[in-house]
């Protein structure tokens, strides 16, 4: 099954085939919009699905606030997946989300270069320090540029750091570019982007700690203008499912202990859903 997948604005990376490498091009059962963190487990589930169902599902990645903006703008697509599910709890009034999943966590990492060579602890206020080169997602463009703001602002330093970063990036994959080419020596990324095979020989993650940043809770959300709700849906059950955990554990987004609580939960829920039903 050939699928297309869109990389909006900020190309740097393409997942999957290209619209130019199959002359004829399925219409999309689903659209997905997906922030560009998760789009490697996301890509595993869509490919399983699509083959299991024989459909075709269009995935398009980007920087998760120039995504949302789309989607308010264009009102089609599907499923949205953002970085944090602030875009969901944030926009009660306009009606955008319906159903949503709960599929893992973004936890908010100190990233440095591969080895640590600066000595850097899990202490945020180091980004202050003029001796390090700083960069830094900008806070309107993505999830992870904003909740770098909010920990940022929690701390109170927030326009000392700004004053000392380098430059500012547009997203996590750029602040992977930086980390590679020796821009940065400290950085504000996922935990999970020091993970993927392409990244993990080149930086390592510390952990913030939760009174700090606490972790982002991840979920696929149902579009309300949805052309295909109850496909949608299906999907969705698939990726919430234990074996869709148990993909986004294997690329950083719920650890063992996480993993193991998620999937007891949800035993409980369908034993709870049986008990309903035979009643």
């Amino acid at each position: 099954m050939m699928r297309k997948v869109i990389y909006l604005a900020f190309a740097t990376f393409l997942i999957g085939c290209s619209s130019s490498e199959s002359p004829v091009q399925k219409k999309a059962d689903l659209i997905i919009y997906s922030g560009i963190t998760m789009v490697r487990p996301l890509n595993v589930l869509v490919t399983e699905f699509e083959k299991k169902n024989n459909v075709n599902i269009e995935l398009k990645q980007g920087a998760t606030g120039y995504l949302y903006g789309t989607i308010q703008s264009e009102r089609t697509g599907d499923i949205f997946f953002p970085g944090s599910d602030s875009y969901r709890l944030n926009d009660q009034t306009n009606g955008i989300f319906k159903d949503h999943v709960f599929v893992g966590y973004n936890r908010l990492a100190i990233v440095t270069q591969k080895g640590n060579p600066k000595h850097l602890s899990n202490d945020i206020q180091q980004l202050t320090n003029p001796k390090y080169s700083v960069v830094l997602s900008a806070p309107d463009s993505s999830a992870v540029g904003q909740t770098s703001k909010k920990a940022l602002d929690k701390m109170g330093i927030t326009h000392t750091v700004y004053d000392n970063v380098t430059y500012f990036t547009t997203d996590s994959h750029r602040i992977f570019t930086a980390i590679r080419k020796g821009d940065a020596d400290i950085a504000l990324n996922w935990y999970a982007t020091t993970k993927w095979p392409e990244t993990k020989d080149f930086m390592d993650a510390i952990v913030l700690p939760e009174n700090v940043s606490k972790p982002k809770t991840l979920e696929l959300n149902l579009l309300s203008f949805s052309q295909n709700p109850t496909l949608a849906k299906q999907f969705m059950k698939f990726a919430s499912s234990k074996h869709g955990l148990e993909v986004f554990a294997e690329y950083g987004f719920l650890t063992p202990s996480e993993l193991t609580k998620t999937i007891k939960n949800l035993h409980s829920a369908h034993a709870e859903n049986k008990q309903v039903e035979a009643k």
